[in-house]
């Protein structure tokens, strides 16, 4: 029988990964079997080993967007999970970059059919300027559209007449979704996850289908901003990163990834996501990842960006 298979998207910075931690506690806790497929833009997984101390196993397909650049890796990752790792359900974090639209098309084909089958897609959501971001504004836009649960959030940060133009703004591109209104994620698993009546069509689906598109064609949206990584070969001196953060680019959409400072011991978990501020925190993981921060935007200079951040290593 096919296992059951949650799609979560969303614009960047959103807080997926947040989410996706609370919904791995909740499977835990029920003592499922739990396959991650965890899609980031960089060269490394960044959120991965987070999710990986939770998921009985973890798949990264990182180095590009799901929707194109490694799209071919998702069904096998999801015939791993099901047929070598025994997964009983598969959840997949779609990168901020991916348009959910196409992730659906991947994981409804004939093949991966008979491994699993789409039990909902929920998007992760929170308001953000269109005209500063348009990859932001696509993928929010697609991910409203596919949603059966629309999680907005983020509405501690946000003034109460914005956050209901946002809302409304919503409703009225989907009517059929379920629509939760949260702040840092916080929502109760079990109610989301909960069967649900519906009041789509009678010709349910989750997408609109167009033309097919020709076997072997790769080209990159014109939405998607450019995912950088820069590793990092040494600690960082604290006082010169936290200046850089303080420099961050307008057209930057996203930054994390993982480090030392010189002289401490503890690794350091960094999280960059507009309008908010940089977070910078101690993290136990199992499985520690290279040092790495992954940039993630359009329009701004990445040359001067990745050697202001290299600039902060530490003297040998």
């Amino acid at each position: 029988m096919p296992v059951p298979f949650y799609l979560l998207c969303g614009s960047l910075g959103a807080g997926k990964t947040t989410l996706l931690m609370r919904l791995l506690e909740h499977w835990k806790q029920e003592g499922r079997r739990v396959g991650v497929l965890m899609n980031e833009a960089g060269e490394i997984s960044i959120d991965g080993p987070r999710a990986g101390t939770i998921a009985e196993q973890v798949m990264n397909l990182a180095g590009g967007c799901v929707c194109c650049d490694t799209k071919e890796d998702l069904s096998w990752g999801i015939a791993q999970l099901v047929n070598d790792a025994e997964s009983d359900v598969l959840i997949l974090e779609c990168s901020g970059l991916a348009d959910p639209a196409e992730v659906i098309d991947a994981v409804t084909d004939l093949y991966t059919a008979r491994l699993t089958t789409l039990e909902r897609v929920i998007a992760l959501l929170h308001p953000i300027p269109s005209e500063t971001s348009s990859s932001s504004h696509y993928v929010t836009t697609q991910a409203i559209r596919c949603a059966d649960e629309l999680i907005l959030n983020k509405q501690d940060l946000y003034v109460p007449g914005h956050w209901e133009d946002f809302k409304s703004g919503i409703v009225k591109q989907n009517p059929y979704a379920r629509l939760w209104e949260t702040a840092h994620a916080r929502i109760d698993p079990t109610a989301l996850l909960s069967p649900v009546q519906t009041t789509r069509p009678a010709s349910r689906t989750n997408v609109t289908f167009g033309a097919p598109r020709p076997s072997g064609s790769h080209q990159r949206a014109d939405y998607h901003p450019i995912a950088t990584t820069v590793r990092l070969p040494g600690p960082l001196n604290r006082a010169r990163f936290l200046a850089w953060t303080e420099t961050l680019p307008k057209e930057l959409e996203r930054a994390k990834g993982f480090f030392r400072f010189e002289h401490e011991p503890e690794l350091q978990e960094f999280q960059y996501a507009p309008p908010g501020q940089a977070t910078i925190a101690p993290v136990m993981l199992l499985d520690e990842p290279d040092p790495a921060i992954v940039l993630i935007g359009r329009g701004f200079d990445r040359e001067q960006c990745q050697a202001q951040l290299l600039a902060c290593l530490a003297p040998r």
